[in-house]
C-alpha cells in the first residue's frame, strides 16, 4: 500500500533545510485514563527574523480561468500569477498576486487580505534583504467558513533561486508549574495552512522537559557526544514531566489557553514509556516480534521514495556494520510490494532487517508517516529515542552507542 507523501525538504537556497517526507496517514490516540487538569495561559509572540519553522512551498502559476474572470488587477500589470497562502478544509483562501509592470523585469507581488481577488486594492508586500533570502511581512484576516476569524503574522520569502515560501510567525509561548517547578512551554502552527490551534497534527507542542531553562526543537549531540532528545510532544500523547506522566488534553482555537492533564499511561510510542507492541512481515519471509529477549532495537520507519532517508543511509549501514551483534535495526517499509523494495535494496543497500508495511506498525509509531523516523528501544522494552529527518541519524547513532555500551 502506498500514501501520497508531502516533503518538507524545505531547501531556501544555502539557508534552511528541513530533512523529512510526509505522508498523509490517520493520527492515532493514546488510550488513557485521565486523572486532574491543569490549565497553562498563553501568550503570543511574533517572530521578526526567517525561520524554517512551520515553512511551506506556495506556487504561483498562471490564474484559472474562474479567478482570472473574477479577479481586479492593477493598470498596466503583465505576467501575473497568482498562489494561494491560506487554503485548507473549513477555511476562506486568502491569495496573492505576482506580476510586471510594463517597461520593467522587476516583480511585484500584493496579498488579497480582503478576500474578494481585489489585487488592485490588495496590500503589496515590501520586502527586506536577508542572507540568500527576501522576506516581507504581512498581518492576514484569516477567515474560518464557520465564522471565526483571526488576525495572524504572516512572512513571506522568496530565496535567491527563485522559490516562494510562506510560514506563520506567531507562536505561543507559556510555563507548566508541575511540583513547585516552571517549565517552558512554546506552541505554533505546523505549517501555513494551520492558522487555527487545536490538539491535532496542525499544531506543534514543546516543552522543556529536563528543565534546564532551554527547548530543544530538534534532535542534536552535544558538544561531549552525548545524544539530546528534541522536546516536542504529541496532543493526547504521554509525556513526562517532573517523574509524572502528562499528556496535553486541549488547546483553544485562538491559542489563549492549554489543558495539560495526569495520566496513567505507561505503554506509549515515545520516549520514557513501554514500547507497544511490534509485529511486522519481513522481507525475507519470517515475522519480527518486538519482545522483551529483542535486546536494543533501532526502529526505522522509510519509504524508496524518501530521499532524505537515503541521505541518513551512510551513516545508518555504518553504525549496524560497527555495532553488529550489539543491536537490530529493523527498517519498516512504506511499501508492500515485495519487488518493488528488493529492486530498490539492490541498488541501496541496507544492513538492516528490513519489514514491509504494516498499517498497525505505523499508526501506532508513527501516525503522521514521518519518513525517515528513527525510534530508539532499550533493552529492557523502553523507548530512550525518537528523532525524525536525515539529521536525526547522528543523534540517534550516538543513542545507539551509548546503550550499547552501557549493556555489556
Amino acid at each position: 500500500m502506498k500514501y501520497p507523501a508531502k516533503c518538507t525538504a524545505i531547501a531556501i537556497s544555502k539557508g534552511f533545510l528541513l530533512a523529512t517526507c510526509l505522508a498523509h496517514i490517520a493520527v492515532a490516540q493514546s488510550s488513557v485514563r485521565p486523572l486532574s487538569n491543569l490549565v497553562v495561559r498563553l501568550n503570543r509572540a511574533v517572530d521578526s527574523l526567517p525561520s524554517p519553522a512551520g515553512l511551506t512551498n506556495i506556487f504561483f502559476a498562471a490564474p484559472p480561468p474562474e479567478i482570472q474572470r473574477a479577479m481586479r488587477t492593477g493598470e498596466g500589470w503583465t505576467a501575473i500569477q497568482t498562489a494561494d497562502v491560506v487554503m485548507g478544509d473549513g477555511l476562506e483562501t486568502v491569495y496573492a498576486a505576482r506580476f510586471k509592470t510594463t517597461g520593467s523585469d522587476e516583480m511585484h507581488y500584493v496579498v488579497d487580505t480582503a478576500g474578494k481577488l481585489d489585487f488592485a486594492h490588495g496590500q503589496p508586500l515590501t520586502f527586506e534583504s536577508h542572507p540568500h533570502l527576501l522576506v516581507a511581512h504581512i498581518d492576514l484576516d484569516v477567515r474560518a467558513t464557520r465564522g471565526t476569524r483571526r488576525r495572524i503574522p504572516y512572512q513571506i520569502l522568496v530565496s535567491d533561486d527563485g522559490y516562494t515560501y510562506a510560514r506563520i510567525a506567531e507562536y505561543l509561548i507559556g510555563n507548566i508549574r508541575v511540583g513547585g517547578r516552571d517549565y517552558a512551554t512554546k506552541v505554533r502552527s505546523s505549517d501555513r495552512d494551520e492558522p487555527f490551534y487545536s490538539p491535532g497534527p496542525g499544531t506543534v507542542f514543546l516543552i522543556d522537559l529536563d528543565g534546564n531553562g532551554e527547548i530543544a526543537e530538534k534532535p542534536s549531540v552535544t558538544s561531549n557526544g552525548a545524544p539530546a532528545s528534541a522536546e516536542q510532544v504529541m496532543a493526547l500523547t504521554p509525556f513526562m514531566l517532573g517523574r509524572q506522566a502528562w499528556e496535553v488534553a486541549d488547546i483553544d482555537s485562538t491559542g489563549s489557553r492549554l489543558i495539560v492533564r495526569r495520566t496513567k499511561t505507561t505503554v506509549a510510542a515515545v520516549e520514557n514509556f513501554k514500547a507497544p507492541q511490534l509485529v511486522v512481515r519481513t522481507l525475507r519471509g519470517p515475522s519480527y516480534r518486538l519482545s522483551k529477549e529483542s535486546g536494543i532495537v533501532l526502529i526505522e520507519f522509510w519509504s524508496v521514495s524518501c530521499g532524505f532517508c537515503e541521505k541518513a543511509r551512510a551513516a545508518a549501514n555504518e553504525l549496524a556494520r560497527t555495532g553488529h551483534g550489539t543491536f537490530t535495526w529493523l527498517a519498516v517499509a512504506r511499501e508492500n510490494d515485495h519487488a518493488e523494495i528488493e529492486h530498490f535494496l539492490a541498488a541501496h543497500p541496507m544492513n538492516a532487517t528490513v519489514a514491509l508495511y504494516d498499517s498497525t506498525a505505523w499508526t501506532t509509531y508513527n501516525p503522521s508517516g514521518v519518513t525517515p523516523l528513527f525510534v530508539v528501544v532499550d533493552k529492557n522494552g523502553v523507548i530512550q529515542f525518537r528523532g525524525a529527518g536525515a539529521s536525526a541519524i547522528d543523534p540517534v547513532a550516538a543513542k545507539v552507542k551509548t546503550l550499547s555500551k552501557a549493556s555489556r
